[in-house]
């Protein structure tokens, strides 16, 4: 019996990952579940499953307590370090966003409990704290890109490498010109030609922000500097990444553009068990193309990059300012390329600075979120 706590169930991912789960029967058990104020949802889950841990935001708990009977229920923000602490489930998935899971995944790969991470803010904001040569042990990737790494360094020595080739989608507007960006809206740039995801990632891809994440996270997962790290625009979504070790030789890791596949791998891991999912068929593609990414077009891409290469400060700063801007571009207060044009703005207001504890990494994620939120209302 495995047992697992996902943090982040309400979303789009934990939900996949529940599909996941059921689909693999009676040997997997999910011992816990966070969400944050869809409480709905989590007590039909906690319902459904026999679920006998709930966390959520403190606002939505006494609903929770009345919804679900004889079951642990606390404080998502609060108490999830100490849950997790006394449980010890054989395997956590962090699937939620923002940084409220760092203290929890920090103290889960520090007392050696395997981790499952999707929180991309998490591995960016605290990479520093969370990632060293003890701990990467106890760490799997489930985004897409960096699960395909991983899988293609099975068996690999780390100094073999010469290059990690992240693959990106481009999203929807890889063949429209910058400057018939200005007036797109936010239900065009929410259709990601190939993948479903939530609606922060999405508008993460159409931009490839996200992109840039993805080379922050894979120098944090893997030890690899970022000299080593290459993006290629893969349209077709099918190779998730490669990569190239010193004899030249390259390894690719495909599948159809469901993260159902990564989650499972994460899931059921070290094993690989036969599942129901669609499967890939090459001859039904026809073919697979490859370009540069366009830094003149992706803005956005190459300011994440600058500043994430010079870490500090910057990693939780570059993640608070994106994310206050993304949900200003959903809510209707700000173009899709103002995303690019605020982005540095904010960033350029810090100078930098180490960090080395959670509580620093929190101060300037919530002083860049403050200055995003003041230069979107100012329109600066």
């Amino acid at each position: 019996m495995k047992n697992i706590f996902i943090v982040g169930s309400t979303g789009a991912l934990g939900r996949e990952a529940i599909e996941v789960i059921e689909s693999l029967g009676d040997e997997y058990k999910i011992l816990g579940i966070t969400g944050f104020n869809n409480e709905n949802l989590l007590v039909e889950q906690a319902k459904k499953f026999n679920t006998r841990y709930l966390g959520a935001s403190k606002e939505v708990l006494p609903k929770l307590k009345k919804g679900i009977e004889g079951a642990y229920i606390f404080d998502v923000q609060s108490d999830l370090v100490n849950v997790l602490e006394d449980l010890k489930p054989d395997l956590t998935l962090f699937l939620a966003s923002g940084i409220n899971s760092l203290p929890s995944i920090i103290n889960n790969v520090s007392n050696g409990l395997m981790t499952a991470i999707a929180n991309k803010e998490s591995i960016i904001a605290g990479g520093d704290l969370v990632f060293n040569a003890n701990t990467r042990k106890y760490i799997l990737p489930v985004d897409s890109e960096a699960s395909a790494v991983f899988q293609a360094l099975l068996g690999e020595a780390l100094n073999s490498i010469n290059r990690i080739i992240l693959t990106a989608s481009g999203g929807p507007f890889i063949d429209y010109a910058y400057d018939t960006l200005d007036n797109i809206s936010p239900e065009l740039a929410l259709k990601h030609p190939n993948w479903v995801m939530g609606n922060k990632i999405t508008i993460d891809s159409a931009t490839m922000v996200n992109k840039a994440f993805e080379v922050i996270e894979s120098h944090f997962l893997f030890g690899i500097p970022y000299s080593k790290i290459n993006v290629l625009v893969h349209k077709e979504s099918v190779v998730h990444s490669l990569v190239e070790f010193s004899d030249g030789m390259l390894k690719a890791v495909l599948s159809v553009p469901k993260m159902l596949f990564p989650l499972q791998y994460a899931i059921t891991y070290p094993e690989r068990i036969y599942n129901e999912f669609s499967k890939l068929h090459l001859e039904d593609i026809g073919k697979l193309s490859f370009e540069r990414v366009d830094i003149n077009k992706f803005k956005a891409f190459s300011t994440v990059l600058e500043y994430g290469k010079k870490g500090g400060n910057f990693l939780p700063i570059a993640v608070a300012a994106d994310e206050v801007l993304v949900g200003a571009f959903l809510g209707g207060l700000i173009g899709f390329n103002e995303i690019n044009d605020y982005l540095k703005k904010i960033i350029d207001v810090f100078e930098y600075t180490e960090v080395n504890s959670y509580e620093a990494i929190e101060f300037f994620y919530k002083s860049a979120s403050s200055k995003a939120r003041e230069f979107v209302r100012r329109k600066t």
